[in-house]
Parts: C-alpha cells; structure tokens; sequence
C-alpha cells in the first residue's frame, strides 16, 4: 500500500463500471487522483466527499468484474463496494430511459440446470454457488438492505430534475445479451427484474466471499430485448448512473 501513498487505516469505497464512459465523470472529481494499477488493471483512487474512493474499470461481464473486484479486494482495506453504470431495463417494469434502479438482489440466472424449454428459467444447482456460516446462495445474491434503502431515501429527495424515477428492484445478471421481446417478457415473467446487466451477479457474489457491503446503482439507457441502438441512451445513463453515486457519497457520510 505504500507504493500509493495510502495509510493503512483508510478504508475504501470501491466504485465499479464495466466501461471508462461509466467513470470517467466520477475520476474527474476525485481529489488528489493517482493512477494504480491493480490486478493488471488501472484504476484512481482518492477523495470525493472526504470518502476515500478506488474508481475502477472492470470490463464487460462477469468474468472481468469477478477478476477485477477480487484483485482490489486482496490488495486494498474495501468496506463497500457500489457498482454502477447503464443497463436495460423490461417494458414492464415502468422504468424509463435515464430512470434510476437501485438493486434489490443480484440474480445469476444462467447457472443452473438447463429448463423444459428455452423459455423456462434454469433450476437450482444441487450445490450451492457459495456458502456462509448461515446461508447458502444458489444463484441469488443479497444487497446491503441498509445501504439500499439509505441510497433510496437520499436520491428521491436529492436527484435532480424530480422528474427522474428512482426505484428499488431485483436486478438479473446475464452472460449473453437478451435479444428479443419474447425472451424479454419471458424474463420479466419469471424474475419481476427491473434491469439487465453483465457484472452485478459476480460482483455481488465476491462482496459476499470477502464479507463486503454490496450496492447496485444503474440508470436504464435500453429496453431490454429491443436491438435497434438508434433508441438507446447511453450517454444520458452514464451521465445519470454517475449522477446518482455523486449524490448519494455527498449526502451519506460513511463510516
């Protein structure tokens, strides 16, 4: 730790997005930034809110967020992990583009046993995925309920315009981008998701292996299962996702 100039007693937030544009906005206001490298990847650490902070870029999918989070974790004193970012969001969920969600729990929903059908979710494993002292996971992974509902009260009160939807739900997790209406209501039907992404679960599941406070915080730039890209808002959900982790690091003074 000293080659980063950093005392042993500083705990960290530690920030994740799969691509740079997810970040960037965040490295810009850290105090005092310095570049790492960490697990073989760059990453800024420094001050936003006198909280210190590690920003870092995972990659797409559960392997590089697993890699990446893990490789910090060994090497740096993390008590929260926030990830973030843009995502697809169901027709049926009442999200729209720019929205905020807030995780309620991280669902892998491609580890299991193959369904009847392709339409039919996957059936638990035999064994868990992971085990703790009092529970075991098979697939569905917790969020802190107290970072969660804290994230929450600040962003409905605090993120600006007022129009923007800030709202708390079960999140999937997926390997392989969903690609059609069908599928996507077939999904909703079995999940009640309120958004789709690449990262969370292996995320989730690494917060939970190192005993860590996990929380997801996403704004929708898609409908999911819908391909045409000339709808999608990527840029307003990167500008909003970041928006709201500002937000809730200025108004939440971590301990």
């Amino acid at each position: 730790m000293e080659q980063w100039g950093l005392m042993k007693s500083d705990a960290f937030v530690l920030i994740v997005g799969a691509v740079f544009q997810e970040i960037e906005p965040m490295i810009k206001q850290v105090n005092a930034a310095r570049k790492i490298s960490v697990g073989k990847r760059q990453a800024f650490c420094g001050k936003l809110y006198d909280q210190s902070v590690i920003i870092l870029q995972s990659g797409v999918g559960m392997l590089n967020a697993v890699q990446a989070v893990t490789a910090v974790i060994e090497k740096m004193p993390v008590h929260l992990i926030i990830n973030t970012g843009c995502a697809g969001t169901f027709p049926d969920a009442g999200i729209a583009m720019g929205d905020i969600g807030i995780a309620t729990q991280e669902i892998d929903i491609h580890s299991g046993i193959e369904g009847r059908s392709p339409e039919d979710p996957v059936d638990q494993l035999p064994i868990p995925l992971i085990q703790t002292e009092r529970e075991q996971y098979y697939g569905t992974y917790p969020v802190s309920a107290h970072y969660c509902k804290v994230a929450y009260d600040i962003l409905l009160n605090a993120l600006t315009p007022k129009n923007i939807l800030v709202k708390q739900v079960p999140f999937i997790t997926v390997s392989t981008i969903t690609a059609s209406l069908k599928r996507a209501n077939h999904l909703f039907a079995a999940y009640q998701a309120g958004m789709e992404n690449m990262e969370g679960a292996g995320i989730a599941h690494v917060a939970l292996h190192y005993h860590k406070s996990f929380l997801e915080i996403r704004s929708a730039s898609n409908f999911v299962g819908e391909r045409n890209k000339d709808k999608w808002q990527l840029k307003k959900a990167f500008e909003r996702s970041t928006r709201a982790v500002l937000i809730f690091l200025e108004n939440y003074h971590l301990q």
